[in-house]
């Protein structure tokens, strides 16, 4: 990881001591935290729900260069979410409202306008400029993208995502950390590239864009990372807030088995699988009455924020294997992850074709 001595040589006006005096009187920031802060460059990638909070917090707070790169215009159902935008902003590109409402906040922090999507073509030469990337992004192929780029660069970047009142908050990168890579390996083969089918409030979105900015400015001013290595799990409904170690799969290990690739299954290898096998079928009872597996049980994909489900399952897969199916990887996968919280042994069986 690159050592970035942020605030070397920069110099506060008096207008900015002003500006800034609340927060350079705390003991974690003062002068020296203030001038990191200017110096910094942060990338946005995305200015949507979780881009706009992260992107006003940033700038209020003295972040010197702020890059933001999306290639949208500004929509009607945007605007519950997207609090930069109102409905003057309609039909014009998100990155030339945000930067006009940023300069009306704080004409101090310099915006760098990019109108239009990363890609693999342009992603080296975008983020090699900047320190720091914050991913809001809400489609695979990005964060695909943004993980390999940034660990050639050795780049850290802060991930955000949201559904529906649930929300995640990781640093990948850090210091040789755990990169996304490892929460969602691209072997997944996902058949949505966009994960963003559900609805959502702008509560949701404000407070993980908020969490991306205070995890920015953490790293710039050298302060604790709490997401270091860890997944944050947060339910604005509920005030329900979890934390879950996760693992670099980088080491390599000659005795992997075929199931240790994210549990993935293939029917064809069902037979391979010794003990009884318990197959749950994820999806809603309509979908699953139609056409089903032999054998499978219905519990759809919403029954499993409730405890008695997991306790059920828990009790009935003793001497079993349990495999997950549903007609997208996505879905088993987000069961998966509970599952997994929950210290529950299972397979995921590649979608039917």
């Amino acid at each position: 990881m690159l050592n970035i001595k942020y605030g070397t040589n920069i110099r506060l006006s008096q207008e900015e001591y002003k500006h800034y005096s609340k927060q350079i009187i705390l003991d974690n920031i003062g002068i020296q935290g203030q001038k990191k802060l200017k110096s910094a460059k942060v990338l946005i990638i995305g200015a949507g729900g979780l881009g706009c909070p992260a992107i006003m917090y940033l700038a209020t707070s003295g972040i010197g260069y702020i890059g933001l790169i999306d290639g949208d215009k500004v929509e009607n159902s945007n605007l519950n979410r997207q609090i930069l935008y109102n409905v003057n902003d309609i039909k014009s590109f998100k990155v030339n409202s945000a930067h006009k409402k940023i300069r009306a906040i704080n004409n101090k922090c310099t915006i760098i306008k990019h109108i239009y999507d990363l890609n693999i073509e342009n992603s080296i030469e975008i983020i090699s400029y900047y320190d720091i990337v914050i991913d809001t992004t809400d489609n695979f192929k990005t964060r695909y993208i943004i993980d390999k780029v940034c660990y050639k660069l050795h780049k850290s970047y802060i991930y955000g995502a949201i559904d529906k009142f649930d929300g995640q908050v990781v640093i990948f990168n850090y210091k040789d950390g755990i990169r996304y890579k490892d929460l969602y390996n691209q072997d997944l083969l996902l058949e949505h590239d966009h994960c963003n089918r559900n609805g959502v409030m702008g509560i949701t979105t404000g407070y993980i864009g908020i969490l991306q900015a205070i995890e920015t400015i953490k790293i710039i001013l050298g302060l604790e990372k709490k997401c270091k290595n860890f997944l944050l799990i947060y339910n604005t409904l509920n005030i329900i807030n979890k934390k879950r170690k996760i693992f670099s799969k980088r080491k390599n290990n000659n005795e992997m088995k075929i199931f240790q690739l994210n549990n993935i299954v293939f029917t064809n290898e069902l037979k391979m699988i010794k003990n009884h096998v318990i197959i749950i079928d994820l999806r809603t009872k309509t979908d699953f009455d139609t056409k089903h597996i032999k054998k499978s049980i219905n519990i759809p994909i919403k029954e499993f924020k409730l405890n008695k489900t997991i306790k059920l399952i828990q009790y009935h897969i003793k001497n079993s294997d349990l495999i997950l199916y549903c007609n997208t990887l996505e879905k088993s996968t987000i069961v998966s992850r509970f599952l997994t919280y929950n210290n529950v042994s299972h397979y995921i069986l590649h979608p039917i074709k």
